[in-house]
This record gives structure tokens, C-alpha cells and sequence, in this order.
């Protein structure tokens, strides 16, 4: 089975990043919706608990007054208990109210001054109680006819009704965001589902994709397999068919070779077999090869010969107005030069008269050395000769 692609994995791995991005940005959306959901029911029950203690308030202080002026014609001191209970029950609304509104401004102080008018109402029922114990009816009767009771509370009540509407709105406006909120949350989380969908259909995509790309590959080699074991086995037999020309051609190599070979040394006979001096120079006039004679006649080994100067061994006569050695002369004009003079330079200090035939040698049409025949003409001149 052969790897996914590199790039293919590359982009694998970037869907799944971006899913798992998909799904933890849905998921911190849908628990900060969480916390606003239920931070809003808090605040929706705040709300509806300082509602309710509004209407214990305007209620509690009807009720309240109510018992008072019972109270004041009976007398009834379980008319007393009652009135009592029902005030220390506002008392208690009424710090509940100043409790829960203490983080809205405007309601408080608005609500602070309703209290005082319901706390200055809960006065007079003290004082009347008073009087109405002590049998002071008299009194009782001027604290009543002097008291604005309804007009007081009617106008408490339209205070606290105000404060409760204005909380009903608060709570509309609250339901209407909670609405959005609720909206928004399920087309993010309905849009995160069909982000998170297509790509997954993505990554589907692209592994069915590969998978179809690997069994063409598969496929291809498998033909290639093929062709390349057909080209391997026509190969083998061109090259089973070379190796045995090679060796045929190795084989007349090795002949040539030992001909060639075997025709240098009988060459090399011949050349050796002369009487006269044969040296092969270069083009500067250093001697390369020489034969037997010329080891014979000046008595110097071939190491000392070969690769040195022929100036060492062959004095060339020279012609005084031409200036240049006439041999070099020869090479560079690529002439052949005939019978020249020359003296053989002995390692016993003879010198030797002879005449050099000098014989260019040719690379195609260059120059790349000579050879020169020297044939002695007397072998046995003195050291004083010429």
C-alpha cells in the first residue's frame, strides 16, 4: 500500500485544524451563552422577587392602615396584634425592596423615598395606638380627621406601581436580548454543524481522492513492472551479445597489441642493429629515444641521454651570419635537413665528426619533433680533431 502524500497529509491535517477550531469556537459561544442565560434567569428572578416585594409593600400598607382605623373604633386589642403583625411584616418588605434594588441607582433613591412616606404612615399607627390604649379618643379622632390616609397611600402606590412597571420593562427588554441571544447561538451553532459537515466531506474528498491516485499509481507500476522486466530481459541478451563481442574484440585486441608489440621490438632491432646514430627529438630539441650506436659511440648511459638537450652529445655546426641553430631552424620550417656537419660529444671528451640528417616529424600538419641521423665519418679522430 503505498504513503499518502505529503501534501495530501498537509492538508488532512490543516481540515482537522480547522474543525477542531470550528468546534471550540461553537463550544466557548455556547457556554458563554450558558453564562448569559443563566446570569439573565438570575437577574429575571431578582427582578420578579423585587416585583413581588413591591406589591407586599403597597398591599402590607393597606393592609396595615386598615387595622389601624378598625383598631381605633374597637379597641380590640387582637385588632392591636394584627396591626402590629402587618407593619412589622412591611418593615420587613421594605428592607427586602431597599436590599434587592441597592444595585439600581434610580430605583433605590426612588424607592428610599416612598419608604420614608411608608415609615411616617407606620408613625401614626404607632401614635394612634398609643392614644386608643391611653383611652384618649378624643385625640384619636383628631389624628385620624387630620390624616390624608387614602390620598397618601393612593399616592405610595402609584410610586411603587411606577417602580413595578419600569421593572416589567426592564424585564421585556431583557426577554427581547435573551430572544436575539437565543436566535444567534442556533445559527452559530447551526453554521458551525455545516462548516464542521463540509469539511469532514472535505477530508473525505481528498482520502478518496488519494486512494483513487495510489491505485492508478499501482497500476502504472504495475505495467512499468512490466515493460521494465521485457526491456530487462532484451537488455540481458544485448548485453549477453556485447560481452561476447567484447570478447571477441579483446581477443583480436591482445593480438594487435602483440604484433604491435612484437613489431616495436623487431623495429627497435633494426633501429638498434644500425651503424649510424639515430635520436628522435622533440620540436625543442630534447631527445626522447635513441638507438644502441649512440650508447656505443659517446659511452653515456640512456638515462643521461634521454630527456636531456642533444647538445649534450651532438655539437651542431652553425653558420655565423645565419645566427640560429640550424636544426631548430629546420623544425620550425618543416624541412628536412640533409649531410649537415656536426661533432659527436664522447663522455671521454672525444668529439667524433659526422653529418646529421635531420627527418621532421608530422601530427597531421604540425611539427611535434624530428629525427636525426648522424653517420660518423671518421670513428677514431683524437680529441684534438676539428
Amino acid at each position: 500500500m503505498l504513503p499518502l502524500k505529503e501534501n495530501i497529509l498537509s492538508r488532512i491535517f490543516f481540515l482537522f485544524v480547522g474543525i477542531f477550531v470550528v468546534i471550540a469556537g461553537v463550544a466557548a459561544y455556547a457556554l458563554r451563552t450558558i453564562d448569559r442565560s443563566l446570569a439573565s434567569s438570575d437577574w429575571v428572578n431578582h427582578t420578579y422577587a423585587t416585583i413581588y416585594e413591591f406589591e407586599n409593600i403597597a398591599s402590607g400598607l393597606r393592609q396595615g392602615d386598615g387595622l389601624m382605623r378598625t383598631y381605633a373604633l374597637t379597641g380590640d386589642p387582637r385588632d392591636l396584634a394584627s396591626c402590629r403583625a402587618s407593619f412589622a411584616l412591611l418593615e420587613e418588605n421594605m428592607d427586602t425592596a431597599r436590599a434587592l434594588t441597592r444595585g439600581d441607582e434610580a430605583t433605590y433613591q426612588t424607592l428610599l423615598r416612598l419608604i420614608t412616606r411608608v415609615q411616617e404612615r407606620a408613625a401614626l399607627a404607632r401614635t394612634v395606638w398609643t392614644a386608643r390604649s391611653a383611652n384618649q379618643s378624643d385625640k384619636v379622632q383628631t389624628l385620624l380627621a387630620a390624616d390624608a390616609g387614602s390620598d397618601t397611600i393612593a399616592a405610595i402606590e402609584r410610586g411603587l406601581e411606577k417602580l413595578r412597571d419600569a421593572q416589567y420593562e426592564k424585564l421585556s427588554e431583557r426577554e427581547r436580548v435573551a430572544y436575539i441571544q437565543m436566535q444567534t447561538t442556533r445559527w452559530v451553532i447551526g453554521l458551525g454543524i455545516a462548516l464542521n459537515f463540509l469539511l469532514l466531506t472535505a477530508v473525505g474528498w481528498l482520502l478518496r481522492d488519494d486512494i483513487a491516485a495510489r491505485r492508478r499509481i499501482t497500476a502504472v507500476l504495475t505495467e512499468a513492472n512490466a515493460q521494465l522486466e521485457g526491456k530487462v530481459l532484451s537488455r540481458t541478451a544485448e548485453l549477453r551479445a556485447t560481452n561476447e563481442q567484447l570478447l571477441t574484440e579483446n581477443l583480436e585486441r591482445k593480438w594487435t597489441i602483440a604484433s604491435q608489440e612484437h613489431q616495436l621490438r623487431y623495429n627497435q632491432l633494426i633501429v638498434n642493429s644500425v651503424n649510424d646514430l639515430v635520436i628522435v627529438l622533440t620540436k625543442a630539441l630534447t631527445v626522447t629515444r635513441i638507438n644502441a650506436a649512440v650508447v656505443q659511440l659517446t659511452g653515456r648511459e640512456d638515462e643521461t641521454i634521454i630527456t636531456g638537450a642533444l647538445a649534450k652529445i651532438v655539437e651542431v655546426a652553425r653558420d655565423p651570419a645565419a645566427g640560429l641553430d640550424p636544426l631548430a631552424r629546420a623544425l620550425f620550417e618543416g624541412r628536412e635537413l640533409r649531410h649537415h656537419p656536426v661533432v659527436v660529444l664522447g663522455q671521454d671528451g672525444r668529439r667524433i665528426p659526422g653529418l646529421l640528417t635531420l627527418i621532421p616529424l608530422r601530427d597531421q600538419d604540425n611539427v611535434v619533433g624530428g629525427i636525426a641521423v648522424v653517420q660518423v665519418v671518421h670513428s677514431s679522430i683524437s680529441k684534438k680533431a676539428l
